[in-house]
C-alpha cells in the first residue's frame, strides 16, 4: 500500500513544487501475466486515489526497477503507454 513516507514526500511536494511524476518502483516483484497486471493496477488505483486529494490528481506514473535487464518494466511502461 501507500507508505508513511509516501504522505511525507507529498506534503513536502505541495509546498515545493507544481508538477510531480511518481515512480512506481519495484514493479518487477509482481508476478507474470494476468494476476501481475491487476495487482499493480490496484497499487496504481490506490495511490491515484491519495493523489486526487492533493493538486497532483492525475499525475503520470511510471514504471520502474533497479533489477538489471528490465524487460519486464519495458513492457509494463509500453502497456501503460498505450492505456494512457
Amino acid at each position: 500500500g501507500v507508505q508513511t513516507q509516501t504522505a511525507e514526500c507529498l506534503v513536502i511536494a505541495e509546498m515545493t513544487t507544481k508538477h510531480l511524476v511518481v515512480a512506481m518502483n519495484k514493479v518487477d516483484l509482481f508476478p507474470n501475466g494476468e494476476e501481475g497486471r491487476e495487482r499493480l493496477e490496484t497499487m496504481r488505483n490506490k495511490v491515484g486515489a491519495v493523489l486526487s486529494k492533493t493538486r497532483f490528481e492525475g499525475a503520470p506514473m511510471v514504471n520502474i526497477s533497479a533489477k538489471v535487464g528490465g524487460e519486464k518494466v519495458a513492457a509494463c511502461n509500453d502497456n501503460i503507454t498505450k492505456n494512457n
